[in-house]
């Protein structure tokens, strides 16, 4: 029911949120952060491409990319979802079932690619991202990218970076803490602002959890699911 935590790894929680809104900030915010601007380096006027849009750190991902003033394509699963990222600031959301996104990247993109991809969703979907990427392109993938062929991104002189928020926690990485908790100091901010928002599909009660995680992998969610204990 309780713990300690370190007052140097904490942030203020943004005063217009609740608590059961700002539980569902943290992984999203510093994952989508990490992603975006410490291994992709995406600076405003460039085009990026992010999978799962109107997912947990796809949709804030969206928004902290528009909010910088980069070009926003995202895939999506259906016309609910993409009505959502654009919503969040998508330039172009792109159904993945009914659109190959790589064409519609090139083609959006005058046949150059996106300067930078953010893959949610796994190795399959990262391979087929790489045609997408321009030459000397960066991608940033979540997940663990085995089993896929490298040929089309080494062809085109594309960086690949992992991300993995938990890391700093795991193996007590310091100076990665701090800057863990400025980025969610700024995102804080930024909510607060009314420039990022946090899009709360449901809470569960804790005895729930159960139905919590099929909700979860069903892959009709958009947003985030937020457990709460009485």
């Amino acid at each position: 029911e309780q713990t300690v935590v370190d007052e140097r790894w904490v942030a203020p929680k943004p005063e217009s949120l609740s608590f059961e809104q700002a539980a569902a900030v943290p992984l999203v915010a510093i994952t989508a952060w990490e992603a975006l601007f410490d291994h992709g380096h995406l600076t405003e006027g460039e085009w990026t491409l992010i999978h799962a849009g109107a997912g947990g750190v796809g949709h804030v991902a969206v928004q902290l990319a528009a909010d910088a003033g980069a070009r926003v394509l995202t895939t999506v699963g259906s016309a609910d979802k993409a009505e959502l990222a654009r919503a969040f600031g998508a330039h172009r959301p792109l159904l993945y079932k009914e659109t190959d996104f790589a064409d519609a990247a090139l083609e959006t993109t005058g046949a150059t690619g996106v300067d930078l991809a953010l893959d949610t969703v796994g190795p399959a979907t990262l391979e087929a991202t790489f045609p997408a990427v321009r030459f000397y392109g960066r991608t940033v993938t979540l997940l663990d990218p085995k089993g896929i062929s490298l040929k089309k991104a080494r062809l085109r002189n594309q960086s690949i970076a992992l991300e993995l928020m938990l890391s700093p926690l795991f193996f007590g990485l310091d100076a990665a803490r701090a800057h863990q908790t400025a980025i969610l100091e700024q995102c804080a901010r930024l909510i607060d602002a009314g420039r990022l928002r946090i899009h709360l599909q449901r809470s569960f009660p804790l005895e729930e959890a159960a139905e919590a995680h099929r909700l979860v992998e069903s892959g009709a969610m958009t947003g985030k699911a937020v457990l709460t204990v009485a």
